[in-house]
């Protein structure tokens, strides 16, 4: 069986967002953070980049607790409730071609749904139609939480 390095690449990509932050991952200066309704879980913005029309997110969830803490990212498959919105506008994730979304994958079962150990962090990204080149910020939706308000946009040409 022949698998392309594009897939190849693809799939690494998606394992290291499960896999445990690294020390210099964690080391990340946030561009924006927000405590969840998760006690002890603490989401971090670290990569909001625009480039060709696309917006991608890198969201640090950190444990601050002494204890492990599980809590559900995306519910059945329903990554919709995880959203950017610039202005008047909603931004969902991108899907491709077979409608699958650009994003951290799910499990079998459509859950992401990590147990964070405690001091440790999970990674998780999203790719979204980039807002105009005039908004400089834009606000962060996601499901287990409160929204995470004026996030920076850092342009890449």
């Amino acid at each position: 069986m022949k698998i392309h390095s594009q897939a190849l690449a693809v799939a690494v990509l998606a394992l290291a967002a499960w896999l445990p932050s690294s020390a210099s991952a964690q080391g990340e200066k946030p561009l924006a953070t927000r405590a969840l309704d998760t006690e002890g879980i603490v989401a971090e913005v670290v990569e909001s980049v625009r480039q060709e029309g696309v917006l991608s997110v890198r969201v640090r969830f950190r444990n601050t607790s002494d204890k492990p803490v599980r809590f559900k990212l995306v519910h059945a498959g329903r990554y919709d409730d995880n959203y950017v919105s610039a202005g008047d506008t909603k931004y969902t994730i991108i899907r491709d071609a077979k409608k699958n979304v650009v994003a951290t994958p799910t499990d079998g079962g459509g859950w992401i749904e990590p147990t964070i150990k405690p001091k440790a962090a999970f990674n998780w990204w999203a790719k979204f139609p980039a807002p105009p080149a005039d908004r400089k910020t834009y606000t962060l939706y996601l499901g287990v939480g409160p929204p995470i308000e004026n996030v920076p946009i850092v342009d890449k040409p």
